[in-house]
């Protein structure tokens, strides 16, 4: 955890293992994916053991990444606070279940959904002022990728927000569609979210990344080295 490769590389086994246990779970479970939601893994007898497991798991790779940010400089004002957020979400969302489909909403249901928001609405944010904070050469290669990925992102969340507006009373054109595919839009946020934190752990992953850049090194001892023969 000391160099930033390894604590992006922790990074990027823990959030691996949280995708491998959801994925189990899809498998498992048998949920329809189009219409349940992935918090309804939790009401099965496998899923409410390696449910609250992997979205713990995720935390854990969340925080393992804001400790690479952090140790390589790149964290900035906003980013690391964005991505401990993040990690805060997928935490509540192990620990506060979500209510049953059509039961009264609970005060552990409304945490859980709160810590999703949190989860889904923080990391394409801490992917935007990662790129637009930092000016080193690391990130140009990734910064379009990261800026694309974190608008789909934010367009797919704002879509499954729109999707509760029949739930409560504002109905609008093909929002009932949307209502019984609300699984399918919460899986389809979640995927560039996570691509979102393997691009940036496996950037920082990178050996070059933690290191202080070669040329201005060479540079600032050629330059000490022509003062000398002067």
């Amino acid at each position: 955890m000391r160099s930033v490769p390894g604590a992006a590389v922790l990074s990027l086994s823990l959030v691996g293992l949280a995708v491998m246990l959801i994925g189990y779970l899809h498998g498992a479970t048998g949920i329809d994916p189009v219409r349940g939601m992935v918090s309804d893994y939790v009401f099965t007898p496998i899923g409410s053991i390696l449910l609250p497991v992997a979205v713990l798991v995720l935390a854990a790779g969340l925080m393992a990444l804001r400790r690479a940010l952090v140790a390589a400089g790149a964290a900035g004002r906003w980013t690391g606070a964005l991505v401990a957020v993040a990690a805060l979400g997928s935490a509540l969302i192990g620990l506060f279940p979500a209510d049953v489909t059509g039961a009264p909403v609970t005060t552990t249901g409304l945490v859980h959904k709160l810590a999703g928001g949190l989860l889904f609405g923080a990391v394409p944010v801490a992917a935007l002022t990662l790129v637009a904070g930092s000016r080193r050469d690391r990130w140009r290669a990734v910064g379009r990728p990261l800026r694309w990925l974190a608008g789909i992102s934010i367009v797919l969340f704002a879509g499954f927000l729109t999707s509760y507006l029949p739930l409560f009373g504002m109905p609008f054109p093909g929002g009932g569609a949307l209502v019984g595919m609300q699984g399918l839009l919460e899986r389809l946020v979640l995927a560039p979210e996570l691509a979102l934190v393997v691009v940036v752990a496996a950037r920082l992953a990178r050996p070059a990344a933690a290191a202080t850049p070669v040329p201005v090194v060479a540079d600032a001892v050629g330059a000490a080295r022509a003062e000398v023969g002067r």
